[in-house]
């Protein structure tokens, strides 16, 4: 049985944010040249760079579990949270955020305790393909550097590192097996449990992206991004998708993630 979700619809989803994201761009894009018509400065680096700025984000995840099992697929999510960023030395800047985000992706198990001389039924013996999301804090520290393109866009790109705790893991699942033993009857059933013990609640991401600030109104600014974060520490050890002990391998949840937010500068 394959995931329910297609690998390719990870690329087509890609596709679709990118979309997005050139439409914002072509928008504020013909706003700014406008607007830079009146002006008569050219200067690259604005002389009087705030120190801080403080801003919101939300936006989608894209996740997937590690390929060390191959019965893994995607699924999306949610993020959301805080941010500041501190200009340490012309285009360089750290960025601290705080943030709740889901992480995971999808998981197919078989199912076979006839193995171990049980009568074969729904429960001893089914395929399980389930959508796993990890609820968690996440503490971000991103080390930026813009690009001088024009006085008032600030394109950027980053590095940097992650700590997660997962508060909470939850699985939405289709389990398939013979109802009837003997008669053909196959039946689905749809169902979500807690899953929180299977997973380690301590995790580390590696983190790399791109963002791009746009004057908005006054000195509000648009904060349009992409990152991929990349699963550094085990979300689950030991997982067999043939629930074998000791077969197992450690996988890890990779994220892409778009995020749309607001800015305004403190000093």
């Amino acid at each position: 049985m394959r995931p329910l979700i297609p690998k390719l619809q990870f690329f087509a989803i890609c596709k679709l944010y990118s979309a997005s994201i050139l439409g914002f761009v072509s928008v504020f894009s013909f706003l700014n040249t406008a607007n830079a018509q009146s002006k008569a400065d050219t200067t690259i680096v604005e002389s009087t760079l705030s120190k801080f700025e403080i801003g919101i984000a939300g936006g989608l995840t894209v996740n997937k579990f590690s390929n060390g099992q191959p019965q893994t697929g995607i699924n999306t999510g949610y993020v959301a949270g805080v941010l500041v960023t501190y200009n340490i030395y012309k285009q360089f800047s750290l960025q601290l955020e705080a943030n709740f985000i889901q992480q995971g992706g999808q998981l197919l198990t078989f199912k076979d305790d006839t193995r171990f001389g049980l009568p074969e039924d729904f429960t001893t013996k089914n395929v399980k393909n389930s959508s796993v999301h990890l609820n968690s804090l996440n503490i971000p520290l991103l080390l930026r550097y813009s690009i001088p393109l024009k006085k008032d866009w600030k394109p950027a790109v980053y590095i940097g590192g992650s700590y997660a705790y997962n508060f909470n893991a939850t699985a939405r699942y289709q389990k398939t097996g013979d109802l009837l033993p003997g008669e053909d009857i196959i039946s689905t059933v749809s169902d979500s449990e807690n899953v929180t013990s299977r997973y380690n609640r301590d995790r580390i991401n590696l983190l790399i992206g791109a963002d791009l600030r746009l004057p908005l109104f006054s000195k509000v600014k648009l904060l349009l991004e992409f990152r991929y974060l990349a699963g550094a520490t085990p979300a689950r050890e030991s997982y067999s998708y043939m629930e074998k002990v000791g077969f197992g391998s450690d996988i890890r949840s990779n994220s892409f993630v778009s995020k749309l937010g607001l800015l305004i500068p403190v000093q």
